[in-house]
């Protein structure tokens, strides 16, 4: 089993701050402007790496280290900054908690060999034996403990407390159902009516052999330093002084190191290799440790941290020069199952750990020097704010560590045809049909129109050249074989020519041309294919100077089916009016501003008896960050697009839409709108990068990853 170190001191003082609410202005993070009501998710899907405090040594780094040929000795130095791994005496005794304020302890004498099983309890000058396989039982009695042993020939023992003994070569001895082999037992009272059970063993071997951290099965190096952080972390606290609440110096549980009975079974094949471990240095007194400047360290660790360790003073607001943040991409490797994980938070448990009425923006952008989240601040739907520290909020929701952050993917190719194919691949291979528009720039509305048909059809959408067909649209023709049957073209000849059509028909697909020359009457064509297969509530509406902006609608575009209009400087051209009007659709979608469309557009959209919703924004990402939060509710999703700016990279946004719902835009520093559509998303768990890492940096990722 692996574990969690902590300092109890510091976390019991960590555990006493609370959230600090303050009241925000009228326009709030977590709306998205005044005419937006706030959406209230039902819960939050957070993820993160890593699994524990983060602080000291991960465990799975340690493995991963020895695994790629590293000793003990260095693994500890680089967990551990600054320290000298050195061989000291270790044959202190150790006073394990096995059982903490309990009714009563049941022991029974197991025989391992000819001869065991008795057990020796002694109380002040009385001693008395109980045979193999007897039931001691230990109670409270006022201020002391008794055993009893009813088919046993002695009166009942009472004492202030009770000392337990065996013979370890042939005995076991059985605390309530686990069994140990070395050491005395001591009973003694507890506060309030109950009792202790405490095991005093010597921790050179007879504690350190019962370490239960990490398998025994994984690599000598990996062993040997976990044997000397948990010597180092036991010492430690026997030079603390036994412990008031539990008579103790340690517990046998995670809240200090797992210490476990009497191996068994296949675990027990494996005990030799630990064992040698612990042993390492050859001596029967001395064992190996990590010191700074000559002092043994308080050698914490945790299962993994999210690739770098974290600062003590951070966590722990206690500073250790030899506890610092260092990265560490061991800790992530493939074997580590706490990696990646993502957690399911209802909107009660958040909004109750920020004492909230609700949450709907959440900034976990203030970041220590690990990139764990160091404070987390919540906004509600009425405008109040709080903060609480990242390790907190760990606590509060049950979290696996701090280091929360989405994951990562991309998506990239040289050139728009070839992004089209690799965004394609997401598209279903059952699919039947296939749509296909111009690749060019210029023709980029097209690919916008393009896509809600590709999303009412289920099927990829292509990019096709002037007069004939890219390699990497045939490559994924070919993918797909003959399950592909029709191809929709849309555009006319002079944006897809007819030497493109008879490629198609040459691979012996039906060609369906929707559209003539103009954005008129290709908007009408798909809005007519489109209606004419599903019915149409709403339709979208841009205009050529507005393309840009427009693009980030792509997400929606596809997954909610909602065709594209493109209109003029002063309302829809009469074909598309016309087929507005036998779509039925009440509702038109405004995508920008009014530089982007004018107010005349809107206005003759009112005109005609329509709803208009205008998304306005002044900017693309501006418009982008709207779009999502106005479609938060109706298009959800796991994943997030995150594509390059520019009117240049129009395109990439326009093709992106077949990968996720919403389409983001990148920028150094990021922009606002971005950053708090991230923040109010309750359910985008990866951040997806659409283009090359010159197009979209890595350092824009994390920053999305991250907020």
């Amino acid at each position: 089993m692996i574990s969690t170190r902590t300092l109890p001191a510091l976390l019991l003082a960590a555990a006493l701050l609370v959230p600090l609410a303050t009241p925000t202005s009228a326009a709030p993070p977590g709306r998205a402007s005044a005419g937006d009501a706030a959406v209230v998710p039902a819960q939050w899907q957070l993820s993160g790496s890593g699994f524990g405090h983060g602080v000291g040594m991960s465990q799975y780094g340690a493995r991963q280290l020895a695994d790629d040929g590293w000793s003990a000795r260095r693994i500890l130095a680089h967990y551990y900054a600054g320290t000298t791994y050195d061989a000291v005496p270790d044959t202190q005794q150790v006073s394990v908690s096995l059982e903490q304020s309990v009714t009563q302890s049941r022991l029974v004498g197991r025989a391992t060999a000819s001869g065991g099983g008795a057990l020796t309890l002694r109380a002040g000058s009385r001693a008395v034996s109980a045979p193999a396989g007897t039931t001691v039982v230990v109670t409270r009695s006022g201020s002391r403990v008794v055993a009893t042993c009813v088919s046993c020939s002695w009166a009942p023992l009472t004492a202030t407390s009770i000392t337990v003994t065996t013979s370890p070569s042939r005995t076991d001895l059985e605390v309530s159902g686990s069994r140990y082999r070395y050491g005395r037992l001591l009973l003694v009272p507890s506060a309030g009516s109950g009792l202790h059970a405490v095991l005093q063993v010597r921790l050179h071997d007879e504690y350190l052999d019962q370490i239960r951290e990490v398998p025994w099965s994984w690599p000598g190096a990996a062993l040997q330093a976990q044997a000397a952080a948990a010597r180092a972390y036991a010492m430690r606290k026997v030079s603390a002084g036994l412990r008031p609440e539990c008579a103790c110096h340690v517990t046998d549980t995670v809240a200090d190191q797992v210490f476990h009975p009497v191996p068994t079974g296949a675990e027990l094949t494996a005990w030799p290799r630990w064992r040698a471990a612990v042993r390492a240095t050859g001596s029967t007194a001395t064992g190996y440790v990590p010191r700074y400047a000559g002092q043994v360290v308080e050698a914490l660790y945790s299962s993994s941290n999210g690739g770098w360790s974290l600062d003590a003073g951070e966590v722990f607001e206690a500073e250790r020069p030899y506890l610092v943040s260092r990265r560490d991409p061991a800790s992530l490797t493939s074997a580590n199952p706490y990696r990646s994980w993502t957690r399911t938070v209802s909107q009660t448990a958040l909004a109750r750990a920020f004492a909230l009425p609700d949450v709907v923006h959440l900034d976990l952008s203030d970041r220590g020097s690990g990139h764990a989240v160091a404070t987390a601040r919540a906004t509600s739907s009425d405008g109040r704010s709080a903060s609480l520290r990242g390790t907190v909020l760990r606590r509060a929701l049950g979290l696996p560590s701090t280091a929360l952050r989405r994951t990562q993917a991309r998506t990239s190719a040289s050139d728009g045809p070839g992004l089209a194919a690799a965004v394609a691949r997401s598209a279903p291979m059952s699919s039947s049909s296939v749509v296909l528009t111009s690749s060019y720039d210029e023709d980029v509305l097209h690919t916008l129109v393009a896509q809600p048909l590709a999303g009412t059809l289920d099927a990829p959408l292509l990019l096709s050249g002037r007069r004939g067909l890219w390699a990497a649209t045939v490559a994924e023709l070919d993918r797909r074989g003959s399950r592909v049957r029709t191809a929709y073209v849309v555009g006319g000849p002079l944006v897809v020519r007819d030497e493109v059509v008879r490629a198609l028909r040459s691979r012996g697909l039906v060609v369906i041309r929707l559209g003539g020359d103009s954005t008129d009457s290709v908007s009408a064509a798909v809005l007519d294919e489109i209606a004419r297969r599903r019915t149409v509530r709403a339709v979208a509406v841009t205009t050529s100077s507005g393309r840009s902006a427009a693009a980030a609608f792509a997400g929606p575009a596809r997954r909610l089916r909602e065709p594209v209009v493109v209109a003029t400087s002063t309302g829809l051209p009469t074909r598309t009016r016309a087929a507005v009007v036998r779509s039925g659709a009440g509702t038109a979608h405004v995508i920008g501003g009014t530089r982007h469309v004018p107010g005349a557009v809107a206005d003759s959209l009112t005109a005609s008896g329509m709803r208009v919703v205008r998304l306005p924004g002044d900017h693309d990402a501006q418009v982008a960050g709207r779009v999502s939060d106005h479609f938060a509710r109706s298009v959800g999703g796991a994943e997030v697009v995150l594509a390059p700016a520019g009117s240049a990279r129009t395109l990439h946004r326009a093709v992106a839409g077949g990968l996720a719902e919403v389409v983001l835009i990148g920028s150094d520093p990021m922009s606002v709108s971005t950053t708090a559509a991230l923040q109010r998303s309750a359910t985008w768990t990866r951040v997806r990068a659409v283009g090359s890492s010159q197009e979209v940096p890595s350092s824009w990722v994390w920053v999305a990853r991250q907020s």
